[in-house]
This record gives structure tokens, C-alpha cells and sequence, in this order.
């Protein structure tokens, strides 16, 4: 199973390792709603070690966390262990300010949405376009819900937006540093 969870009196954390589908989504936020609401804890660690996924699955899972990710009266702790890739680099970033962690050793990719072709599926020359004009809005949007959250107060957030898109648009792996430097983590470890 992608998701473990290991109970903290202090903080419990729950680790995500492999793709983040809807399984997993849905896995992660009822994990998440169980430690708050039933256990009453105000601090969750999201330990990440991940290729990536779904931009469905991460879409759903940045909107179902905004009480975490905005920090109301809730510490959701992410912590990049070896790699967080896609939307697990994503997800990483999601975490709420201040309090995003990166191992120094780890290595993060932010790169545009992507679209997979399962094997010998045919496409028309309107459903490709449909297609691309659908990842083009997927890219905005992620674009500016990060641009929204990462960037600090009294910065132009229009040139930490297209910032962010030079970024995604190089798709190479960056490291803790590199990551802290452009807001995208707050701690290296």
C-alpha cells in the first residue's frame, strides 16, 4: 500500500510512496480527516517519496487540504524524503508555509501536466486539440493555485508565476537548495 501511517502522541506521520492515483487520493484524505477529526491532531507530517501521478488526483487532494495548506489552526508538515516528482513535488509544495521540508539529498521535479496514451488508443486531430487546450488550463491553474500559495507577502506574484512556468517549462531535476531558494520548500534537512 502506497499510504503508512505511524502514530505520534506528539505528530503522527503518514507516508506516501508510489504514484498518486484516486486510490490514493482518496486513501490520503480520509487518512488525513481520521487523525483531525476523530484523533484531534493540529500538526499532520506527509513524508512524500514519489514519482508522481494524476493531475486529477492531485487537484482533488490541493483542494480537499486548503484548511491544512493555508494554516487554519492545522500544520499539514511535508517532507521530501529521497524524491518528489510531478505531483508529488506538488503536493510537497502545498504543504503549509513555513513549514515544508526537503532532505538535502532529495531530488524534486516540477515540470507541465502531462498526458498518458494507454497503449494502441487512436486519436483524431480535434480530440488531440481538445487535449491540448485541456492541458494548457490544467497548467494555468496549477500555475496560479502555487503561485497563490507559495509566493510571500508583498512580492509580485505575476513574475513569481512566470518564474514557476520557466521552471516547469525546463523539466530537470532540482535539489533542496535550489527548491528553498524559489519558495517552493521553507526547510532544508
Amino acid at each position: 500500500m502506497p499510504i503508512t501511517t505511524l502514530l505520534d502522541v506528539a505528530c503522527p506521520v503518514i507516508r506516501l510512496t508510489g504514484d498518486i492515483d484516486m486510490q490514493v487520493c482518496y486513501a490520503l484524505i480520509d487518512e488525513m480527516k481520521l487523525l483531525h477529526d476523530y484523533y484531534q491532531f493540529r500538526t499532520i507530517e506527509l513524508q512524500i517519496d514519489s514519482p508522481g501521478g494524476s493531475a486529477d488526483a492531485l487537484h482533488h487532494i490541493v483542494l480537499s487540504m486548503r484548511d491544512w495548506s493555508k494554516g487554519n489552526g492545522r500544520v499539514l508538515r511535508t517532507v521530501a524524503l529521497n524524491q518528489a516528482c510531478s505531483a508529488a513535488a506538488m503536493l510537497l509544495s502545498f504543504g503549509t508555509v513555513g513549514h515544508r521540508h526537503a532532505m538535502a539529498t532529495s531530488r524534486l521535479l516540477y515540470h507541465p501536466i502531462r498526458s498518458v496514451f494507454t497503449q494502441h488508443t487512436v486519436q483524431t486531430v480535434s480530440q488531440l486539440r481538445m487535449m491540448s487546450r485541456n492541458l494548457e488550463e490544467w497548467d494555468g491553474k496549477f500555475l496560479d493555485m502555487l503561485s497563490e500559495h507559495a509566493c510571500a507577502a508583498g512580492k509580485d506574484r505575476a513574475a513569481y508565476r512566470r518564474m514557476l512556468k520557466r521552471l516547469f517549462q525546463k523539466e530537470k531535476f532540482i535539489n533542496a537548495e535550489q527548491a528553498k531558494a524559489l519558495s517552493l520548500i521553507d526547510v532544508v534537512v
